[in-house]
């Protein structure tokens, strides 16, 4: 299965890059415009070795960015619904999705934090990159509003979440901001960009979820992604087995796949 594809000439392609612009985006960025390209080679092959089934099956994106994630789950052919919290998003995502001849129901989450969904909606919920970004108070809440949307045993699959457990943060690229305690924002005024703790995703996620994936799953992801397995996988993978948890918990980039209560 090939990548999908858009005519750099259409009325869509404007469209997208028109829309890019007035959110100060520039269309020609590997994160805007090459988004759904990154994608397909990184979330694609994850979904193929978790065995994630998306054709006809009804899937939200949370947090859906320039929709790069969005186009790859509509070419799988999901039934595809995404959200973000910031509605500059939605025309992007909307154009993205249509530049590549596809499309999905796509909407903003309210100022409560609420999904506009129905309860029991979805069979799976695709948190790629966006966790981490949620204030650590408001985490339980959204993990609440994902699994209200999920149907009895869906699935939602937590995927490029950078943690706090890393030494180098993996979006600012900023060495050992993890580890400065979040009072320092509140003394300075400053907002430094952390990773999601592990430890309070299992305090949200208890009662509602449980793993569904493998250490195998995560290994198999980690080569079909980068080819190879290098030793850093395989102590991370080796560390998580002597603690009795997934290897997804640990790694710099929180991935895991889940089953609801």
């Amino acid at each position: 299965m090939t990548a999908p594809r858009f005519d750099p000439d259409s009325a869509a392609q404007r469209r997208f890059e028109a829309a890019a612009r007035a959110a100060n985006m520039l269309p020609d960025d590997r994160w805007v415009g090459g988004y759904a390209d990154y994608e397909w080679s990184h979330l694609r092959p994850a979904l193929d070795a978790y065995a994630i089934a998306i054709a006809d099956r009804d899937v939200l994106e949370f947090g859906c960015n320039v929709g790069g994630s969005s186009v790859v789950l509509a070419a799988l052919g999901a039934r595809l619904s995404a959200v973000d919290v910031d509605p500059a998003m939605i025309p992007i995502a909307e154009a993205n999705l249509l530049r590549h001849g596809m499309s999905g129901i796509l909407g903003t989450i309210d100022a409560a934090g609420r999904l506009p969904f129905p309860d029991d909606s979805f069979d799976l919920v695709v948190a790629n990159s966006v966790l981490e970004y949620i204030p650590p108070d408001r985490l339980d809440a959204a993990i609440g509003e994902l699994h209200r949307v999920l149907r009895p045993a869906g699935h939602l699959f937590i995927c490029g979440t950078a943690s706090r457990l890393a030494l180098l943060e993996r979006h600012s690229r900023r060495w050992l901001v993890n580890y400065i305690p979040r009072a320092v924002d509140r003394i300075t005024g400053l907002a430094i960009q952390r990773g999601l703790s592990p430890r309070r995703l299992a305090q949200s996620l208890r009662g509602r979820f449980v793993e569904a994936g493998t250490a195998g799953d995560w290994l198999q992801a980690r080569q079909a992604i980068h080819g190879t397995l290098d030793p850093g996988v395989r102590l991370f993978a080796g560390l998580a087995r002597l603690a009795g948890m997934g290897p997804g918990w640990i790694a710099p980039h929180i991935e895991l796949l889940l089953r609801k209560n």
